[in-house]
């Protein structure tokens, strides 16, 4: 078994990067920030392609209906669990169709969620190859990866609907 310090010093570069730029884009966003329309659905839609192609490719051996049913699992549950979060608090709809979303410190918590669900089943992966065979192994990744997915969809739905609320508002 590697150590951490092992695992740690033969991650490929391009990995710390993508991990900096993460953690940049997480930072950015604890302050106040106007969002377009279209960048509201991008993150979301990216990550949750990335994620369950992920799960897919790196479980391919447990089958594909089982990683990709418990995926859709913890997609739901993350969508679901931005009921008691309520992610982003503090978001308004502008006149020109873009967002002005509060800062706030959990985009960066899912983005830091996101790349450590993924670097720790890729770890895992290479030290126990027999894993992607493993149903039990499969799900629970599957449903990590689908959770955090599942987490910024519900965030960026939050968001899209203030615009609905401010046309409730307008035509009251």
């Amino acid at each position: 078994m590697p150590s951490p310090l092992d695992i740690v010093s033969h991650t490929p570069i391009a990995v710390w990067i993508a991990l900096a730029v993460l953690v940049m884009v997480g930072l950015r966003q604890t302050r106040t920030t106007k969002m377009s329309a279209g960048r509201v659905w991008l993150v979301p839609l990216l990550v949750g392609a990335a994620s369950l192609a992920g799960a897919l490719r790196g479980f391919a051996g447990a089958g594909e209906l089982l990683t990709g049913g418990c995926w859709a699992i913890g997609a739901a549950l993350g969508f679901l669990s931005n009921r008691s979060l309520d992610l982003p608090r503090r978001v308004s709809a502008n006149d020109d169709g873009s967002f002005t979303i509060g800062g706030s410190i959990a985009p960066l918590l899912l983005f830091v969620g996101v790349f450590m669900v993924r670097y720790v089943v890729n770890v895992a992966l290479a030290i126990q190859p027999a894993l992607a065979h493993d149903p039990v192994a499969a799900a629970a990744a599957a449903i990590a990866y689908g959770l955090t997915a599942g987490l910024l969809a519900a965030r960026s739905r939050k968001i899209w609907m203030t615009r609905r609320d401010r046309v409730d508002l307008v035509a009251a």
